[in-house]
């Protein structure tokens, strides 16, 4: 790993800094980890959608997204906020941060059980109003338990971070991912579409057991035990971090699902999913790169501040931002270049009118939505997450939503590609504000 780590440091001058000690350890192996999670997602989308065919595929897509919306609320930030607390305690307060993930934990099941019971109990519901399809009742009713075990093992991956155990996360990670590619198309290969759906159901599943495992092994190594009785000692930061975080996801997920709706309820509307679904994955995996850094810097940066180190704080963050900033418009570039051919991969079917605009419009967005990750890290190291809220997530995804409705109308996937890059370039721009004008990059 010290060699490859040289390498970068003389291939890019930008990293000869940020690559040493535990940014180093904790990038490398949150790239190896990601490059099998992400690139395992991107080869099923692509094998899905060859046998299924471009509609099918953008059925699927549609209840993937119903399915992540639910999960995503469901998880009540509990993964981001094992990640910020449990880095911010686990050398200075070993009993607050087992607190904390008591209370996660314990948050996480019962959360996630509600909403996969509401997702049965709504399943009919879904496919005959808001689908136009109500034969997909039964996939719906098939991949229900993906949320329990997608809610759950956010909250674990979450605490693993917290934890700093990358290495861990990228070998059982790159394990998980092959099995993810592997169960999902043979699923798909013997019975179609509800074959995908179980599959996702049982990689889950897998993905679930394992992390507990690991992630109780790694506590016990740290001499961090999980309480969970004592746990509700902590409820204040369900209502100071937790509460509002996740009532951010309570509409960026509901936005992304919406705009999705629209979509299929056009002309088309699956076979135009189809189209955006491919572009979202593609998407995803231009994105990995910024995920990993971030995902990383997160939890160094919170360590730093627990520890009240101002000086690594603010060199840590601004180091990050730079080398995001490099990355995505890197990504962008790329992605803008070879976007329409990568995406003859899922299919000859899969072009479109605007699949050009499409393109470009998801190119850009991903450059916004790269840097606002970056810079939003220091809102949430300092804890104002209700100002998040109604100052960035709220305009955001209202923005989403309303230009989606109408745009999708005459443009399709490309429309909804535009509502995307309209709502993350006005996140950028009030996230970058408050951080400069409340000086969070230079306090703790």
């Amino acid at each position: 790993m010290n060699n490859i780590s040289n390498i970068l440091q003389q291939q890019f001058p930008l990293l000869s800094r940020f690559l040493s000690g535990r940014f180093s350890s904790g990038i490398l192996w949150n790239f190896i980890a990601t490059v099998f999670s992400q690139g395992s997602v991107f080869l099923t989308a692509i094998f899905l959608a060859r046998i299924l065919g471009k509609e099918t595929f953008g059925e699927f897509g549609m209840i993937q997204s119903t399915l992540l919306t639910l999960a995503g609320l469901a998880q009540i930030a509990t993964g981001l906020t094992a990640t910020k607390y449990v880095a911010e305690f686990r050398l200075i307060d070993k009993k607050r941060a087992g607190r904390v993930l008591g209370l996660c934990s314990i948050m996480t099941v019962i959360s996630g059980l509600v909403a996969t019971v509401l997702l049965i109990f709504s399943a009919s519901f879904l496919a005959e109003k808001i689908f136009k399809a109500p034969y997909l009742e039964d996939g719906l009713l098939i991949a229900s338990a993906f949320v329990l075990f997608s809610v759950m093992n956010g909250f674990q991956t979450g605490a693993l971070v917290g934890l700093e155990r990358f290495k861990s996360l990228s070998v059982y990670g790159a394990l998980l991912g092959i099995g993810y590619f592997i169960i999902c198309v043979t699923g798909a290969s013997f019975w179609g579409l509800y074959g995908a759906f179980a599959g996702m159901v049982i990689s889950a599943m897998l993905r679930w057991l394992v992390y507990g495992m690991l992630l109780r092994r790694e506590a016990e190594k740290q001499n961090i035990t999980i309480l969970y009785k004592e746990g509700f000692r902590e409820k204040e930061v369900l209502y100071r971090f937790a509460l509002p975080s996740a009532v951010s996801s309570m509409t960026t997920m509901p936005s992304v699902w919406l705009g999705n709706a629209f979509l299929v309820q056009q002309v088309n509307g699956f076979s135009e999913m189809g189209l955006y679904s491919a572009g979202i994955n593609l998407r995803t995996i231009v994105l990995f790169l910024p995920y990993v850094i971030n995902n990383v810097s997160l939890a160094i940066i919170n360590s730093h501040k627990g520890s009240q180190n101002i000086s690594s704080y603010s060199s840590s963050f601004f180091m990050t931002l730079k080398l995001t900033f490099f990355l995505a418009l890197t990504g962008a570039l790329v992605m803008w270049l070879s976007g329409e051919w990568v995406l003859q991969l899922f299919g000859k079917d899969f072009v479109g009118k605007y699949v050009t605009i499409m393109i470009t419009l998801m190119s850009i967005s991903v450059f916004f939505e790269a840097l606002n990750i970056a810079v939003h890290q220091l809102i949430q190291s300092h804890e104002k997450m209700w100002l998040s809220f109604f100052a960035i997530a709220l305009p955001r995804d209202l923005t989403v939503v309303i230009l989606a409705y109408f745009l999708t109308a005459h443009y399709g996937a490309a429309g909804l590609a535009g509502a995307y890059v309209a709502g993350y370039f006005l996140a950028l721009v009030v996230t970058a504000g408050l951080v400069y004008k409340m000086n969070l990059y230079n306090r703790m």
